[in-house]
């Protein structure tokens, strides 16, 4: 949604931080890595599970602005929450991640409530289209 905003640089760091939450449970599931592929096609970005050419910490080095971070934080968790579960693994990357890019505790937490809320609305939404009147 916010990707757009995002220059290809930090699209493709996005991406080495996407695959890390991926494998925070160590377990690399059909619904993130499907989420991984449509990520890497919509943006151009090159998709490689296995060679991975810079470690999280200089991926979020190319993040600069706050409106990247945010949207990176953004969807790092959007990732971790893909397959319906929010693993502890998965919750302490997207802080670990968050702490490399600089954006405090409280923010990240901002920001994973707005996430976790819009998962919830979209649920609550398929709920009423698909029950009864």
């Amino acid at each position: 949604m916010f990707l757009d905003q995002l220059k290809m640089s930090e699209k493709q760091a996005l991406l080495i931080m996407l695959v890390d939450i991926a494998k925070a449970d160590n377990e690399l599931k059909d619904k993130e890595k499907e989420f991984l592929k449509v990520y890497a096609e919509e943006n151009g970005v090159k998709l490689d599970f296995d060679t991975i050419i810079l470690s999280v910490e200089e991926a979020c080095k190319l993040l600069e602005s706050s409106k990247a971070k945010v949207v990176a934080i953004q969807e790092v968790i959007r990732l971790a929450i893909v397959d319906g579960e929010y693993a502890e693994e998965e919750k302490k990357g997207a802080l670990h991640i968050a702490k490399l890019l600089g954006v405090s505790n409280s923010k990240f937490e901002e920001i994973e409530s707005w996430v976790l809320r819009g998962r919830d609305w979209v649920a609550e939404g398929l709920e009423m289209i698909n029950g009864n009147l």
